[in-house]
């Protein structure tokens, strides 16, 4: 099946396959590595008989941890959680002769600092397109072909001092992440992607889920900002991190006023906590924003009973439309 992490002849087996280990890497460094893989195995043999998809899948997941692409980062914030549901759905791919379903939530076209739009794909979209052929690479080396759902953000729309921030009003907002999504399906489908890549609707998807996304987010931004003590040190941290985050990266400045940052930071926490329930453990979630937020994604699944945790892939340190690699 697979090399043991636990010894250093399954370090050393893996190293000989090209995994990267050094000679002073040593089994006591790997143990969270190993409890995840270990976790991965057993889920694929309670869910299948196969030992051929549970060797695929298995090696997969090995993948994910010691060679992703760079840029790419699996599992980051619940990676036990995580991994348990990834593995739950490449078993499903793999037996059903399917695409290992992926959505990727990307925000309107805001520009490289602040909130001005325009209708082009969009900076997150962008790294997305730029780092395609590496993902693809990554799952085509165990043969499991994917397709992304693009979920354009156009719920911000209900946020009115992002509405504020930007400039615009309710109708020429739609009307910009309309014409995004076309932009974007366009560019899919010059770049060869038009059967993997496809750009949505957020607001459609909730409504077609039958959710009502206000209600839903309201709900959860109570949530995060009522925590109990246990948990509120470590979502007042994230809080913290993403303003930290929002202002070097300049998305925060005199149009939404230090007086609203928090609030702004409690509506985007809350945002990806009401899309984590939209897809509830039913994809892997590709993430190509601030890092801070991809907590938010499983911060009120995580631990709860009868709520899957949405396995992610963040997506940090993209390649640039000149071959740089460049921290977002």
């Amino acid at each position: 099946m697979l090399p043991d992490l636990k010894s250093h002849e399954g370090l050393k087996i893996l190293k000989e396959a090209g995994y990267g280990f050094t000679g002073f890497d040593r089994p006591q460094n790997f143990k969270m590595q190993a409890e995840i893989l270990d976790l991965a195995v057993k889920t694929a043999g309670s869910l299948t008989s196969e030992t051929a998809v549970i060797s695929d899948v298995a090696h997969l997941v090995l993948d994910s941890l010691f060679d992703s692409p760079r840029g790419f980062e699996f599992f980051p914030r619940f990676p036990k959680e995580e991994v348990v549901q990834f593995t739950k759905l490449a078993v499903a791919s793999r037996e059903n002769n399917l695409p290992l379903p992926i959505t990727c939530p990307v925000c309107p076209d805001y520009e490289d600092r602040g909130y001005k739009m325009s209708d082009g794909i969009g900076i997150s979209m962008g790294r997305v397109f730029d780092n395609f052929e590496a993902l693809k690479d990554f799952f085509s080396k165990r043969n499991f072909p994917f397709f992304i759902d693009i979920h354009v953000a156009d719920v911000e729309v209900m946020e009115p001092l992002i509405l504020q921030a930007a400039g615009e009003t309710r109708e020429s907002f739609l009307g910009k992440t309309g014409r995004t999504m076309t932009e974007i399906n366009n560019k899919a489908v010059r770049l060869g992607l038009g059967e993997v890549v496809r750009a949505k609707s957020m607001l459609e998807i909730f409504s077609q889920a039958g959710l009502d996304y206000a209600a839903l987010k309201q709900r959860n931004k109570e949530k995060l900002l009522q925590a109990q003590p246990t948990n509120y040190r470590k979502i007042g941290n994230v809080l913290n991190s993403l303003i930290s985050e929002r202002i070097r990266l300049g998305d925060y400045d005199e149009r939404i006023g230090a007086a609203n940052f928090v609030e702004m930071v409690a509506e985007e926490l809350a945002d990806y906590a009401t899309y984590g329930d939209l897809v509830a453990g039913g994809s892997v979630i590709l993430s190509a924003d601030a890092s801070s937020a991809v907590f938010g994604y499983n911060v009120l699944r995580a631990g709860q009973d009868g709520k899957p945790v949405n396995p992610t892939i963040y997506l940090g340190k993209a390649k640039g439309g000149g071959g740089e690699f460049l921290y977002g």
